[in-house]
């Protein structure tokens, strides 16, 4: 089910503060998405600390999964297509640590949410791919210099 549609999503987005739903960061998608996996990271971090999972994992988790939305925002204060589709490059790198990390700490979870995550990383993935390719076929600015 697409993270749209995803009751647990639309809760946890009503709960963001006024001031953050108002910066026009907000109405990109991906980047909402990712604020929503830095909140779950944040709870499955405390069951892996629960669960004396190796710490320096957890951490690794949580910066991974706090960069995705970093760079996005970084990425969606540039001016150029380029320059906005480099930091979303960014971003999918972190993506992907993040996915090493869960499966680091999957024998520590419950199956069902290690499962999810991916299944939201994928969905996270998919709009940055794309948010890439649309970014891309932008014109380039010309220089007469």
């Amino acid at each position: 089910m697409p993270i749209i549609h995803d009751e647990e999503f639309r809760t946890w987005e009503s709960t963001v503060r006024e001031g953050q739903r108002g910066d026009p960061v907000w109405r990109f998608h991906a980047y909402r998405v990712a604020l929503f996996m830095l909140d779950r990271v944040g709870r499955d971090a405390v069951v892996l600390k629960r669960q004396s999972a190796l710490p320096f994992q957890t951490d690794q988790l949580l910066r991974a999964v706090a960069s995705i939305g970093a760079n996005i925002a970084e990425g969606l204060g540039r001016q150029s297509a380029a320059e906005r589709s480099r930091f979303f490059g960014i971003a999918l790198g972190s993506l992907r640590e993040s996915e090493t990390w869960y499966q680091a700490v999957a024998a520590d979870l419950p199956v069902a949410v290690v499962d999810q995550r991916f299944e939201q990383l994928t969905e996270l993935r998919k709009l940055l791919i794309g948010a890439q390719k649309w970014l891309e076929s932008k014109p380039r600015p010309t220089r007469l210099m």
